[in-house]
């Protein structure tokens, strides 16, 4: 008797009974009481609420693992990978919503182990599948209905490389539904991975051939199948009228032989099929055969080829329930002339070309070469391409000529009807992005680098230093951008959300969430000042996505179309990002001493979440030990409002000092910087010190701009600017013993002694958090306000800086040191 187990005890999203309308969870009450309990009896299913031991699983021929929330412990793994490879089966299924939560670690453990993984779908999710390929599984299923499913990757140098895609997804080609099979000496273990589970919950079940899907699995799993078949193969394309084999293999799972199987082969097209009944005479238990069938299309176009393949009634009642296996289809393929098509571009000299310039007419050719002696055969042919950006007229059933209105890389596409085939061309047209970022870096960023470099020097000689002069400022496009800042699976990853994002035409937020997040413009301690420009991009996403106009036209310096976006808007925020990132950042960085520990953790993958991937003896080590890596983030965490709000007093307060229509970008920058972020929200959430410390804002550029700000102000047009940088130096003036040495990072102090003094509270003289250092000073200076300025005066400070007896360091040194 088969006994099957359902794991409840990991929060699985299914569960065993509804839970009423307002529970995320979804029921597969039907699944069990309607297909499990009819294949395999009333007291085959059971419903787990523990542990999942290796005694817990003995009692068991299968296990379902079912979306689970929360982790399986290592040694559930083991007991499930060893509940395999005994020669039972599993059947794991997980979605959007589980790897999100769980963030696959458990689910993925197991998986890992067979050489599998789930790995979050970055496009539009979609709702129907549609390719199947030949399996028991797939016997009778045309279609699935699904909701927010993950993809199946299989990991490079598996032990276990034969596995069996099943289903992939629309578009992506990404896999939904796999089979493999574990050897062993008696019966091998079966596990089938599905990255959708709500295909078998109570809502869907009954879509589209799901419930066929749930018994062909729940049969295979128990060994019930009679026949297997894969590897179906046969030419994507094949020439009008020529022969092509379609070929299969049927194999027998059992020992015991089979006899008389007959396999019928059909076509909807008329295609002709030579012997399209073939029969079987036996298959010895555990053997296998390959079918071929010859196929000569008939027509041009898409064909399709159906298989039947039955075993005679026998008085053998699961036979009679198993036997027959039916797929519709079994294969596609073209059938496509004997010939070669292109599409070529020509100028009017006749000379082939792939870039053009706006405004020049120029001849497209849609060129047949038939091979063979083929004869021709009449073929139409349509070319389409974005008439808003090309201007088209056509001169003959293959030649056309157009016009480029806007400069750019747009696709030219030749559409083959008869036979559903398309070549694609692109045509580049000047200027393209690199040329525009070339002539934004020479006629914006050098002249406008050069009037702020000469209004930050008047602040304080050290923003006029090498250090500082030396950091590069540079427009990139996003990828170029990714490529040098990220490295990785989170490269690899941003790479395939940047290729989405210029493919996606549908409105998906957490798709732009996550552009946005990782690709803005950045200061890099390594890298220096690296911004995207994309406005291309920002206009493509915006059409979709007009909530994020703000945020797309910042990160990708503009909106292409938009006249709002135009030249005096991008030489705002070019001068902007100059103060911000390269000034504001770049000074931090150089010239206080918590910004130069930061940058040495930075250079070494210690600093950011994302480079961790990449660390190596002995570092790897150091990071996996909770203490270090708590220390460092809550130093990190601490200079944030510190770092954030000098860059943005940095950078409001010279934008107002700029010429012309430049000095007027101040007031949207505020806003935008105030109003439309909200990072603090999202790492108060996991952050030790911002739950000890409450940020003020949700923005993490306001808090430390305002304290700031009011430093200027109390000490006036003259000295306000000099004492608000040393007031930054001196918040920032903490020695975590954080150097390098030989090429190293070293600690000199404990990761504890660094977090103590990093939680301790302002009010305590030995508090070491540059932000709760920056409020101390800002009272302090409040405070003593009028002692400070006099002394300003007798030294003359407006004119020298910093002098020796420096009254603001001197309050400092005297009431915080």
């Amino acid at each position: 008797m088969i006994k099957v187990l359902f794991d409840e005890f990991h929060e699985e999203l299914s569960c065993s009974q509804s839970q009423g309308d307002n529970t995320p969870k979804e029921a597969w009450t039907i699944l069990c009481d309607q297909v499990v309990k009819e294949l395999f009896g009333n007291d085959a299913i059971s419903f787990q609420k523990e542990l999942l031991t290796r005694q817990v699983l003995n009692e068991y021929q299968l296990l379902i693992l079912a979306a689970p929330k929360s982790r399986l412990s290592p040694e559930e793994v083991k007991a499930i990978v060893s509940f395999v490879k005994q020669g039972k089966s599993l059947l794991i299924a997980s979605d959007q919503e589980s790897l999100v939560i769980n963030k696959g670690d458990s689910i993925n453990a197991v998986l890992e182990s067979f050489g599998l993984r789930f790995e979050e779908l970055l496009n539009y999710p979609p709702e129907q599948v549609l390719n199947l390929l030949p399996h028991y599984l797939s016997s009778e299923v045309s279609q699935l209905k699904i909701k927010e499913p993950v993809y199946i990757k299989t990991l490079p140098n598996s032990s276990y490389p034969n596995v069996d895609i099943i289903a992939t997804l629309p578009d992506t080609g990404k896999t939904l539904l796999a089979a493999l099979e574990v050897p062993n000496d008696n019966q091998s273990g079966r596990v089938v991975i599905l990255g959708n589970y709500l295909i078998f919950s109570n809502k869907y079940i009954d879509a589209s051939n799901n419930r066929k899907l749930a018994s062909n699995i729940f049969n295979w799993l128990a060994y019930k199948n009679l026949l297997d078949c894969c590897d179906a193969t046969i030419l994507s394309k094949v020439v009008y009228r020529q022969s092509a084999e379609f070929s299969i293999a049927i194999a027998n799972p059992k020992s015991q032989r089979l006899e008389n199987i007959t396999c019928t082969l059909e076509s909807d097209t008329n295609v002709l099929i030579q012997e399209p009944i073939k029969k079987i005479r036996f298959l010895p238990g555990k053997g296998k055969t390959q079918l071929r069938w010859t196929v000569i299309p008939q027509q041009l176009g898409q064909q399709t080829l159906r298989l039947t393949i039955d075993i005679p009634e026998s008085d053998n009642s699961e036979i009679n329930k198993t036997s027959s296996l039916f797929f519709a289809p079994v294969a596609q393929f073209q059938c496509v002339p004997d010939a070669e098509f292109d599409l070529v571009f020509l100028n009017f000299q006749g000379n082939a070309q792939e870039i053009v310039e706006t405004g020049v007419t120029f001849e497209v050719q849609a060129i047949a070469r038939w091979k063979n002696h083929a004869k021709a055969v009449p073929i139409k042919m349509q070319l389409e391409c974005p008439l808003t950006h090309i201007k088209v007229e056509q001169i003959s059933p293959k030649r056309w000529y157009l016009t480029v209105l806007d400069p750019g890389d747009w696709l030219i596409t030749l559409y083959i009807n008869d036979i559903n085939q398309k070549i694609t061309r692109m045509v580049h047209a000047y200027p393209s992005a690199k040329n525009q970022i070339e002539k934004i870096q020479r006629d914006v960023v050098t002249p406008l680098a050069a009037e702020i470099h000469y209004q930050v020097s008047q602040i304080r000689q050290e923003f006029d230093s090498e250090e500082i002069r030396q950091i590069p400022f540079e427009l990139l496009t996003p990828e170029e951008q990714v490529n040098r800042l990220y490295n990785y699976s989170t490269k690899e990853q941003l790479l395939e959300v940047l290729q989405a994002a210029r493919s996606e035409n549908k409105r998906f937020s957490p798709l732009v969430e996550k552009l946005l997040q990782f690709i803005a413009p950045t200061y890099s301690p390594i890298h220096g000042c690296c911004i995207p420009y994309d406005p291309k991009l920002a206009a493509h996403l915006l059409k979709e996505h007009p909530f994020f106009e703000q945020q797309l036209a910042y990160n990708f310096q503009s909106i292409e179309g938009d006249e709002r976006y135009g030249q005096t808007w991008l030489e705002g925020n070019i001068a902007a990002l100059l103060l911000h990132e390269k000034y504001g950042h770049g000074f931090f960085y150089k010239h206080t001493k918590v910004g130069q520990q930061l940058a040495i953790l930075y250079r070494h993958g210690l600093l950011r979440e994302v480079d961790r991937e990449g660390l190596k003896s002995p570092y790897l080590q150091l990071f996996l030990e909770d203490e270090y890596r708590s220390a460092i983030e809550t130093l990190h965490h601490s200079s944030i409002i510190l770092n954030e709000g000098f860059a943005t007093w940095l950078e409001l307060t010279i934008l107002r000092r700029l010429k012309g229509s430049v000095s007027q970008t101040v007031y949207r920058r505020k806003d935008f910087l105030f109003s439309y972020d909200e990072s603090l929200t999202f790492i108060q959430k996991s952050s030790e010190y911002f739950q000890r410390f409450e940020p003020f804002y949700p923005s993490k550029y306001q808090e430390g701009y305002e304290y700031l700000e009011e430093i200027q102000s109390i000490f006036g047009k003259e000295c306000g600017s000099k004492c608000v940088v040393q007031a930054v130096i001196k918040a920032a003036d903490v020695d975590f013993g954080i150097i390098e040495n030989s090429g190293r990072v070293e600690f000199l102090l404990s990761p504890g002694k660094i977090k103590e003094g990093l939680l301790k509270k302002d009010d305590d003289n030995n508090a070491t958090s540059p932000t709760e250092r920056l409020k101390s000073i800002w009272q302090l200076l409040r405070k003593h306000v009028n002692e400070i300025r006099a002394e300003q005066q007798r030294l003359q400070c407006h004119r020298h800086c910093l002098h020796p007896e420096c009254p603001v360091n001197l309050v400092i040194k005297k009431y915080l040191e």
